[in-house]
């Protein structure tokens, strides 16, 4: 059963702008429901009205779904549900919110939830609603307490906790040093304890944000927006990070003492301090720091000391005897420095990350059953895998191995063993295993090929729901029975014109690059080919860093390497493409740390490898190769053209970032290089000097509005080509209202048009 807990309607009873917009959505569906009425009754043609009518009644008869539709939707329409197909274009329209995030009860079937900054509580019995806060500042990062008799939240920097049944709402009395605030926090399993980090930024250096300009032509005369913009060579505004201990039992009492545990320079983008991770007995925390200059990784590990109330007493009676001793004791104790005891964590295991530049963030350490082993994720072997650290004799093993990547979802209750998605199977697939932190076996609880995401698994793991798709049907959740190895779809979610569209199965393949190393894709071949002449070849690529997203994957409907690409093979007769080269994601370090101080060449190698693979295997015409790519694939396009000139004929190159040093530096700097303030390093990596090689025809798309990659990167590269001679080569298609994804004026329908136009134009049909 499918239960929908919130909606425009539920909420429309605490949120004032919610109720406009229901009455929106009624106010729109009346006037929709009038406008059908008046059509109805200005037809003239009693003939077309009984044959409508007729048909209706077939079709009513033909099941009662069609009734219980048109009831529903009466419904929603009184209810303010129903949102019209024209609604998501009226920026004037109010909107809906919905919520920003949700939490289950450790012990109970209801869950917390924040919605408009609110928090409230949802009780699966009875299907109840209620709201347990009402401010106007935002409540986040709800989380229970470990017995589920009440909660904790943050209400800007300040931390609250209240139990249910109680009047009472807690301040919990966090007393930072200046200008350190608050950012997360994890409460102990006992309850007893909380670890928090806390932030503080440092001066501007630049004395204040850099803004980058973007021109909008919307109105009559054209206007500047500006948006915020850091770039490699910028000064860096340093943060501080500090991991603190606080005792719980010494609530809302102004003499409760922070533990300061470790504290971190932020200098580097990437640089990055974990949230801490509990123990299961409570006495110590683990967590991971990156430092992006030094490159390396620390395990970091602190012993929590608790005082038991008998020895607080004592030091109490202890401070009556000593008078005025204790009172300069005291005194000396009231400077900032004096006021925050110190429990250094320790470093237990120290490595050199020289794997993908995603990673780091998602070293996610955790202790094992016995509370002092570690298990954690790392791409020490060349791949993403688990790993064990013993610290007490400075062990550290692999607990997974193999080329393939491991991803954790969460540790069990009793830490013996970790739910994880992997691409074990195939690198293509995705599916959810159990496995054992004694001896790394893992038990595949998923039992379909296809990929698995958004997954969730029982306790005991025995139960998984995923989002599940496949190549012939598209995403839908699941539910699968891991020991009796069933799957029962839950969902319906898509129309019957989708399931049409996501029958044709692509063809997966593999070649070897000239280093001998395996890369993957999937293609379209024609239906009926044109025997009388080669087809041409139209290869999709994205080619960069996602943290574990890539294309070549089971179900991936991207209407570029999908869709657009069976069509131009059914339609026009081409052999068409998806190849994921190095510097994609989701094949171990070696790939996706390719573009370092090297960005678009191995990319461009294999590329070139790829389409030697399909002259000599699928017989295409080597005369008639054409390549197209967004954002970085927009980048990749225009350095195979750029670099290869004599392999391609033809490529569309959607918003590229063509000049690297106008990229934002938290992507660059882990990606392609890093840049010393003031030294624009990254100028080398521009395409503006590789202009005159260009021999094919290009399309340079982009939307004028785009805040990612900049517009003035096109019309630079636009520019130099017309400086080189190459105006007859080079077109541009411009949505001026566009982003990123376009999106603005022009459509995805009316994108894929111009590209279908400019390809037979250029490269020609294999019809």
């Amino acid at each position: 059963e499918a239960r929908r807990i919130t909606s425009v309607s539920v909420m429309a009873k605490f949120q004032e702008s919610t109720r406009k917009v229901k009455d929106d959505r009624i106010e729109k569906a009346e006037k929709a429901d009038k406008k059908d009425s008046s059509k109805k009754k200005d037809k003239k043609d009693n003939k077309d009205k009984k044959e409508k009518k007729d048909t209706d009644k077939a079709k009513d008869k033909a099941g009662e779904k069609t009734k219980e539709n048109k009831k529903d939707l009466d419904k929603k329409k009184r209810r303010g549900d129903w949102v019209g197909e024209k609604d998501a274009d009226d920026e004037k329209a109010p909107r809906y919110k919905g919520i920003d995030s949700f939490t289950w009860s450790p012990k109970a079937n209801e869950l917390l939830f924040v919605s408009e900054g609110d928090v409230y509580r949802y009780q699966v019995a009875g299907h109840r609603i209620k709201r347990l806060t009402s401010t106007r500042e935002n409540e986040r990062q709800v989380a229970w307490l470990p017995d589920a008799s009440g909660y904790t939240y943050m209400r800007d920097d300040n931390l609250m906790k209240v139990r249910f049944g109680s009047d009472l709402a807690e301040q919990l009395y966090v007393k930072l040093p200046d200008k350190e605030r608050m950012t997360e926090y994890k409460l102990s399993p006992d309850g007893k304890q909380m670890v928090l980090v806390s932030i503080k930024e440092g001066p501007d250096p630049g004395g204040r944000e850099k803004k980058v300009n973007i021109a909008q032509y919307r109105d009559r005369f054209m206007k500047v927006k500006e948006v915020p913009r850091g770039v490699s060579d910028d000064p860096i505004r340093t943060e501080e990070n500090t991991v603190y201990l606080l005792e719980l039992n010494r609530l809302m009492r102004e003499d409760s003492v922070l533990t300061e545990v470790y504290r971190h320079t932020l200098s580097q983008p990437r640089d990055y301090v974990k949230l801490p991770e509990w123990s299961l007995d409570s006495k110590r925390i683990v967590f991971a720091v990156y430092d992006q200059e030094s490159g390396h990784i620390n395990i970091m590990e602190a012993v929590c000391s608790e005082k038991p109330d008998s020895e607080e007493n004592k030091d109490t009676d202890k401070k009556k005897k000593d008078g005025e001793k204790d009172v300069k004791k005291d005194e000396k104790k009231d400077t900032k420095d004096e006021a925050i005891e110190k429990n250094p964590a320790k470093v237990i295991h120290r490595f050199l990350h020289t794997g993908g530049p995603t990673t780091p963030r998602m070293i996610h350490p955790y202790y094992l059953a016995d509370n002092r082993r570690i298990v954690y994720l790392s791409e020490k072997t060349g791949f993403r895998q688990l790993h064990v650290l013993d610290s007490r004799y400075e062990s550290d093993m692999y607990l997974t191995r193999g080329h393939f990547e491991v991803y954790p979802i969460d540790i069990t209750e009793d830490h013996n063993a970790m739910f994880v998605t992997a691409t074990k199977e195939h690198p293509s697939r995705l599916d959810v295993y159990r496995v054992s932190l004694e001896d790394g076996s893992m038990i595949r609880l998923s039992h379909k090929d296809g990929y698995y995401s958004d997954v969730a698994v029982s306790p005991d793991g025995t139960k998984t729901l995923a989002n599940f798709t496949h190549y012939g049907a598209p995403n839908e959740l699941v539910f699968v029975d891991a020991s009796s190895h069933k799957q029962k779809q839950l969902t319906d979610s898509h129309p019957p014109v989708a399931h049409e569209l996501t029958k044709p199965r692509p063809e997966f393949f593999t070649y070897e690059n000239r280093h001998g190393q395996t890369i993957h894709g999937f293609m379209f071949d024609p239906n009926d080919p044109n025997t009388n002449e080669k087809p041409p070849l139209l290869i999709y690529i994205y080619g960069g860093p996602l943290g574990m997203q890539k294309s070549v994957v089971e179900g991936y409907y991207q209407s570029s390497a999908y869709f657009f690409a069976c069509y131009m093979a059914k339609k026009h007769g081409y052999v068409t493409c998806t190849i994921d080269p190095r510097g994609n994601s989701g094949y171990g370090g070696l790939f996706e740390k390719a573009n370092f101080e090297q960005v678009g060449k191995p990319q461009v190698e294999d590329i070139v490898d790829g389409v030697k693979y399909f002259i000599e295997n699928h017989n295409v015409d080597p005369n008639r190769v054409a390549i197209h790519g967004w954002s970085f694939g927009g980048f990749q396009t225009q350095m195979c053209l750029y670099t290869e000139p004599d392999v391609f004929a033809a490529g569309i190159a959607g918003a590229g970032p063509t000049e690297w040093e106008n990229y934002n530096s938290w992507y660059t700097s882990g990606t392609i290089g890093i840049s010393e303030p003031g030294s624009a390093e990254l100028k080398k990596f521009s395409l503006l000097p590789l202009a005159e090689n260009l021999k094919a025809k290009l399309l340079l798309v982009h939307g004028m509005e785009d805040s990612n990659v900049l517009y003035q990167d096109t019309i630079r590269m636009y520019r130099e080509l017309i400086k080189a001679g190459k105006e007859t080569l080079v077109e541009l298609f411009l949505d001026p209202t566009g982003g990123h994804g376009l999106g603005g004026d022009v459509k995805n329908l009316a994108r894929y048009r111009k590209y279908e136009e400019f390809l037979l134009r250029t490269v020609g049909s294999g019809k």
